[in-house]
């Protein structure tokens, strides 16, 4: 399942860029989205002309649609990879479970891009653009379509913490 998400920001493009590179983002975009119960940062590294990121995402419970299955907390969370080139403001991102052999990470794959754009009125732009599969012959597409609506939910929870991160820059 194809998706894209636009978020407008009243920021210029460089303070978008910070606020997207900041350290304090995963603990606002948590303070954002009322179904996740942490996000925190794995790792950070801003290079030169690069910034790469890992972040842990842990969800509060589980959906309503996956009532009667035995879930553990472990399955309920997932790391977030992202990179980012300021040369030319794109990035790729991927998630992936965070128990690295969970044999459900072969059923699940989301991976995207992200860009930002400046505006013609001194604003900014980004887009999110991604491609999400979950492989269960039953119920995966309308987990998949499930999923899609949190995916939606999380990129417009990071939309409000950057706008707050932009007013700070």
């Amino acid at each position: 399942m194809r998706f894209e998400f636009c978020h407008e920001f009243d920021a210029p493009l460089d303070a978008l860029e910070l606020a997207v590179m900041s350290p304090d983002l995963a603990t606002r975009l948590a303070q954002h989205w009322d179904k996740i119960e942490s996000v925190k940062t794995v790792s950070h590294d801003l290079g030169v002309d690069t910034f790469e990121r890992v972040w842990r995402f842990q969800a509060r419970a589980p959906l309503r649609l996956l009532d009667g299955y035995e879930l553990t907390r472990e399955m309920m969370a997932w790391h977030e990879h992202a990179s980012y080139r300021r040369r030319d403001h794109t990035g790729q991102w991927r998630i992936e479970p965070c128990q690295p052999r969970a044999r459900w990470k072969d059923y699940f794959q989301a991976t995207g891009r992200y860009q930002l754009d400046p505006l013609e009125d001194g604003r900014s732009r980004r887009t999110v653009t991604g491609q999400l599969s979950i492989r269960l012959k039953v119920v995966g597409k309308v987990l998949a379509r499930v999923a899609l609506a949190e995916v939606r939910k999380a990129y417009d929870a990071e939309a409000d913490a950057l706008r707050a991160l932009c007013s700070l820059v």
